[in-house]
């Protein structure tokens, strides 16, 4: 039976220390991060131009996503003792 949400689930992780300054930042102004991360989807929905130049600099680096490709991890493992 699937999810009986009306709305998607979104699930992001971002670095403690970002979260914990916008998290202060809100709070201050008395302000929920659920309602502000549905405003930034609003606004990026009305006007992505503006509002993504706006974030520009503020852009995350990407990260792999998932398990390294077994290729990959045998590249990073040590060579067996009397190989070779």
């Amino acid at each position: 039976m699937g999810s009986q949400h009306a709305d998607p689930a979104l699930t992001v992780r971002p670095p403690a220390e970002v979260k914990d300054r916008a998290d202060a930042v809100l709070k201050e102004r008395g302000l929920p991060m659920r309602g502000f991360v549905v405003a930034c989807l609003a606004a990026l929905a009305d006007d992505p131009d503006a509002f993504l130049a706006h974030l520009a600099k503020h852009w995350p680096a990407e990260k792999p996503r998932g398990r390294p490709r077994a290729t990959d991890r045998a590249a990073d493992r040590p060579a067996a003792a009397g190989a070779g």
